[in-house]
């Protein structure tokens, strides 16, 4: 009997094992890899314009929707989103411009709050542009991770975040090349290189400072958030440095991710190879765009002078351990030392710790040990992978970021 059920449940295992391996030797395939992680193919908004933001929940002309040309000659589509308080105060002219894609955004009423106000704020959005992970989700499901600035919980996300302040924070949300009506092809230095023309608009054609700019990502935003700012701070000859750089269910780096990434929660990428970690190092040897975060991070940190660094994670993410915020705050406070690294438990002994109750703590790297940068992780208990974004104490968290 024992024998006859061994048999029955022998062949099954055999038949899953070749399963994931072939799938995992799939995605060895740098078009099929790329595919995966991103996404981008997926549209989960083909029955709505994207030039048309109202249809996503906004106020008629809230939004202003326009393309950016990159430097290496993309198209980018972007929404300027204004402050509901400021939309109010100026709905009467508002509603009187055309609506739909505007083709000189100079010449809008939106853009010209913005520039006009001296004293708001503007967050670059960077995006969640997918389930990001060396995974087979596109073989699965797609969990309307598909990016667009209008898809799934963006719009919310874009309502919310200017909520600490519903007068002063403007948000220009991207839609990466090869998303949403972008043009091109994803990649990591397109994807950073996205971002930078993002903020040199603002700075170069909108005059707006870097000081009232910050960038805001979430999921492999926060890597692309982290890559843009790094770039920017390490430009040889004209450094930028942001007001404030802000991660949202971030992740250290892609390699990092793979070994304890789960589909949908509980399904294990390479974690069930963690057994033979040959077979692990082997298949992320084939991963190409690495993202990895926590080294950009430190290289932002020390090219710096007074970096407004956040980091913040829900507890209950089960897409993207809360782990992963400690490694990026450990990075961070290590990057502010002149001698050399402290260990996990020695930045965790000397942090300052504030408990929330029932919405989150927050861990601040002391600011005698800081070299004049402000480095914080915030853990909230609750919102999940996506819905942490729209939560109240997240508006609160960035609107302290931008000195509101």
């Amino acid at each position: 009997m024992a024998r006859d059920l061994f048999k029955k449940a022998y062949w099954p295992l055999v038949a899953l094992g070749a399963f994931y391996f072939a799938v995992l030797g799939l995605l060895m395939v740098p078009w099929i890899q790329n595919n995966a992680i991103y996404m981008h193919r997926m549209k989960v908004t083909w029955r709505q314009d994207l030039t048309k933001p109202e249809e996503f929940g906004f106020a008629k002309n809230q939004v202003a929707p326009f393309f950016l040309k990159t430097p290496d000659g993309e198209d980018i589509f972007v929404w300027h989103v204004l402050p509901l308080g400021l939309y109010k105060e100026h709905r009467e002219s508002l509603v009187k411009q055309n609506t739909g894609l505007i083709t000189s955004p100079l010449q809008s009423e939106n853009i010209k709050l913005l520039i006009a106000d001296p004293e708001a704020r503007l967050i670059i959005h960077c995006m969640r542009s997918a389930q990001i992970a060396f995974t087979y989700h596109m073989l699965i499901y797609t969990r309307q991770n598909a990016g667009t600035v209008g898809a799934s919980w963006r719009p919310t996300y874009l309502r919310s975040l200017s909520a600490g302040d519903p007068s002063k924070i403007h948000i220009i949300a991207l839609d990466y090349r090869g998303f949403g009506l972008s043009s091109g092809t994803p990649s990591e230095q397109g994807l950073i290189t996205d971002g930078i023309t993002a903020v040199n608009w603002a700075v170069n054609t909108l005059g707006i400072s870097p000081s009232r700019i910050a960038v805001v990502g979430q999921s492999l935003g926060t890597a692309v958030a982290i890559g843009t700012a790094e770039k920017l701070a390490t430009h040889p000859t004209s450094p930028v440095e942001l007001s404030a750089v802000v991660t949202i269910a971030g992740f250290s780096n892609m390699k990092e991710l793979i070994l304890t990434y789960n589909i949908f929660g509980w399904l294990p990428v390479l974690s069930p190879l963690r057994p033979y970690p040959f077979l692990q190092g082997f298949f992320a040897k084939f991963i190409i765009d690495t993202w990895e975060s926590d080294k950009r991070l430190a290289s932002l940190i020390k090219s710096s002078k007074k970096l407004n660094f956040i980091v913040l994670h829900a507890y209950n993410d089960f897409d993207i351990p809360w782990q992963h915020s400690d490694r990026l705050f450990v990075t961070a406070a290590n990057a502010t030392q002149s001698g050399g690294e402290l260990t996990w438990l020695e930045i965790m002994g000397l942090r300052e710790k504030t408990e929330f109750g029932e919405e989150s703590y927050q861990n601040k790297w002391p600011t005698a040990r800081s070299n004049g940068h402000s480095i914080e992780q915030w853990v909230v208990r609750w919102g999940g992978h996506n819905q942490v974004v729209a939560s109240a104490g997240t508006s609160v968290i960035v609107a302290k970021a931008l000195g509101l």
